[in-house]
C-alpha cells in the first residue's frame, strides 16, 4: 500500500480483538520498540506561523448575512445522525473564506472521505482550510496528511504528536506516559468564523448511523453568530499552541497531489452518503437546507467552555469542573446527564450524593457492558454502581441491542448501539453539549470543549431527545434488591425483563473485568 493510500485505510477503533503470537516474538518486538521509542522525540517547531479564524477579510455569503442579522447567538440542536453528517457537508460546501476543523478522530470510511472531498472542493474555491487533529489514533497517516497539506490553501497540524511515527508508535507511552497521556478531545467544525458545529461526534460512519454493525448515539448543535466566534477563539488557542505541530515537519512526504484513483474514491464516497433527494439537484437541495436551518435557529445567549492547551502542566483545572462549581450551574431541582464513560471518582461521587441529599433528582444514562466500546472503562465503572444507587442516583445503562439500536441503524443491518453523548440539562433551563465525559480522563488528562445554552426552550429539545434513550426499550434501569444486589430492569422483545447480572455478559467477561482492576489504571480512563 502506498503512503498516500494509508489516509484511506483508517483504524477501526470500535472493538479490540486478541491476536495470538509466539511469546518470543512479542518479547523481541517490545524490546525493539522500547529502544526505538527511547531514541525518538517529538519535533520542536520554533517558527511556525500563527493564524486566526478572523484574520481574513470576510466574504459576503448566506452564512455571514444570517449571523449579522441578529445581535445574539443562533442555536439549533443536531441530534439525528444523518442530519449531523449532511449539515457538515452542506456547511463545508457553503464556506467562502475559512474552514477550521478540530477533531480527536477522523476515519477513512465513507463519512470521512465524503467530508475530505468537500474540504478539498472548498480549498479549490480559495477557502483557507486549517485541520487540527489529535495524534493518538492516526498512526501511519503522516504522508497522507502531508499530501493534503501540500495544497496551497490547506494546512494540517497534529496535536501533541509522538516522536516515533512507525508501527510501534503507541509504545511511546512506555517512556513518555506523563506527556503523551494528554490528548486533545475537542471537536469544532467552523465555517467562515460565523457558523460552527459543536458536540461529541468524531468523523466516522458509526457517529452518523452509517455503520453496518455498531453505531453511536450522540448529540451536536449548530451555532451561528457571537458564540461561533467564541468557538473560533477556542480553535485558535489550540492551533497556535506549542503542542500543535505542522505535519510537514515529519519528513514522510512521498506525493504532492492526490492521484486520479484516490480522487475517484473521494467522489464515490461523497455520492454514497448523498440522500436520494439530492441526486442531480445539489444546489437546490443546499438552498432548501439553508432555509430550513435558518428557520430552526433559536436566538439566545450561549457560551463556550474550553480547556487550555497547556492545562496538563501550568493550568491543570478542568473548565467543566470550574463551570459546575458556578452558582448558575448548580442544580436546585434536577440534573439529567448522558455520559458515554462514567467513572465518578475524585470529587464527582461526593458531589452527586450531596445533590441527592439536598432533594435534587439526579438521572444518569451511561453505557452497559454490552454497549461500551471500551471494556476497561466498564471494568472500573462497575464498582461505582452500588455506591451511586445507595446515594440515591437514578442510574441507567444503554441496551446494546434495544430500540435505540434500531433507531440508529441507517445501513439496513442488525446494528448494535453505543452511547457517545456527553450532555446535561440542569433544572430544565441550562443545556450543556460537548466532549466532556464524567471520568478522570476528561477531568484530569484531556482537553475538552462544550456549548452551554441557558434557555428553557432549547433545554426542552435536548430533554425530548434524551427521553427516547432513557425509555425501558432502550435502556436498563438499575436498582438494588433487598439483599443489596444489582438488578437490571427493562423491556426486551416487548416483554418486561429483570436480570441479576450484567446483560449480555458471561462469567468470563466478569472475571476479566476483575483482573483488569488489579492494574492501577482508573485515573487514566
Amino acid at each position: 500500500m502506498s503512503a498516500p493510500e494509508q489516509y484511506f485505510t483508517f483504524l477501526n477503533m470500535r472493538r479490540t480483538r486478541a491476536r495470538y503470537v509466539k511469546t518470543g516474538r512479542w518479547v523481541g518486538l517490545i524490546g525493539l520498540s522500547l529502544l526505538l521509542v527511547a531514541c525518538a522525540s517529538a519535533p520542536m517547531v520554533n517558527d511556525k506561523p500563527s493564524s486566526y479564524f478572523n484574520d481574513r477579510e470576510a466574504v459576503e455569503s448566506p452564512l455571514t448575512a444570517l449571523a449579522s442579522a441578529h445581535p445574539r447567538s443562533g442555536v439549533s440542536l443536531l441530534a439525528d445522525p444523518d442530519e449531523a453528517l449532511q449539515s457538515r457537508l452542506h456547511l463545508a460546501a457553503l464556506a467562502q473564506s475559512t474552514l477550521d476543523l478540530q477533531y480527536y478522530l477522523w476515519q477513512g470510511d465513507d463519512s470521512g472521505l465524503a467530508l475530505t472531498y468537500e474540504v478539498l472542493r472548498a480549498a479549490e474555491r480559495g477557502v483557507r482550510v486549517r485541520i487540527l487533529l489529535d495524534d493518538i489514533y492516526h498512526s501511519g497517516r503522516d504522508s497522507a496528511y502531508q499530501t493534503l497539506d501540500s495544497h496551497p490553501n490547506v494546512e494540517v497540524r497534529l496535536f501533541n504528536p509522538m516522536g516515533n511515527r512507525g508501527s510501534v508508535k503507541q509504545m511511546n507511552y512506555a517512556v513518555g506516559k506523563s506527556t503523551f497521556n494528554y490528548r486533545m478531545h475537542n471537536k469544532i467544525f467552523l465555517v467562515d468564523g460565523v457558523a460552527a458545529i459543536l458536540g461529541g461526534r468524531n468523523i466516522g460512519d458509526e457517529y452518523f448511523g452509517r455503520d453496518a454493525s455498531f453505531n453511536f448515539q450522540d448529540m451536536d448543535a449548530i451555532v451561528v453568530g457571537e458564540v461561533a466566534g467564541d468557538a473560533g477563539g477556542a480553535f485558535d488557542l489550540f492551533w497556535n499552541a506549542e503542542l500543535a505541530i505542522p505535519v510537514a515537519v515529519f519528513n514522510q512526504r512521498t506525493s504532492q497531489t492526490l492521484t486520479e484513483e484516490q480522487m475517484a474514491r473521494l467522489v464515490a464516497a461523497r455520492e454514497r452518503v448523498r440522500p436520494a433527494m439530492e441526486q442531480n439537484q445539489e444546489t437546490t437541495t443546499r438552498a432548501d437546507w439553508l432555509q430550513r436551518f435558518a428557520s430552526d435557529l433559536l436566538w439566545t445567549e450561549a457560551e463556550i467552555l474550553v480547556d487550555r492547551p497547556d492545562r496538563s502542566s501550568e493550568f491543570p483545572d478542568s473548565a467543566f469542573t470550574t463551570f459546575t462549581g458556578d452558582a448558575h450551574a448548580q442544580p436546585r431541582e434536577s440534573a439529567v446527564i448522558q455520559t458515554a464513560y462514567l467513572i465518578p471518582n475524585g470529587p464527582t461521587l461526593t458531589h452527586l450524593r450531596q445533590f441527592v441529599a439536598q432533594g435534587i433528582d439526579i438521572r444518569i444514562l451511561t453505557n452497559s457492558a454490552q454497549s461500551n466500546n471500551h471494556s476497561s472503562v466498564h471494568a472500573y465503572y462497575a464498582p461505582y454502581r452500588q455506591k451511586l444507587l445507595e446515594g440515591g442516583v437514578d442510574l441507567y445503562e444503554l441496551q446494546g441491542t434495544g430500540s435505540l439500536a434500531a433507531y440508529l441503524d441507517r445501513a439496513g443491518e442488525d446494528a448494535h448501539a453505543g452511547l457517545h453523548t456527553k450532555a446535561m440539562v440542569i433544572d430544565d433551563r441550562v443545556a450543556v453539549i460537548g466532549s466532556y465525559n464524567m471520568d478522570p480522563r476528561s477531568r484530569v488528562w484531556n482537553s475538552e470543549i462544550a456549548l452551554v445554552v441557558e434557555n428553557r426552550d432549547f433545554a426542552a429539545e435536548v430533554l425530548a431527545e434524551m427521553a427516547r434513550d432513557f425509555a425501558p426499550e432502550a435502556a436498563w434501569r438499575l436498582s438494588l434488591d433487598d439483599a443489596g444486589a444489582l438488578v437490571w430492569s427493562g423491556v426486551s422483545d416487548g416483554e418486561p425483563v429483570q436480570l441479576q447480572k450484567d446483560p449480555g455478559s458471561s462469567r468470563w467477561d466478569r472475571f476479566l473485568w476483575s483482573m483488569m482492576r488489579i492494574f492501577r489504571l482508573e485515573n487514566e480512563l
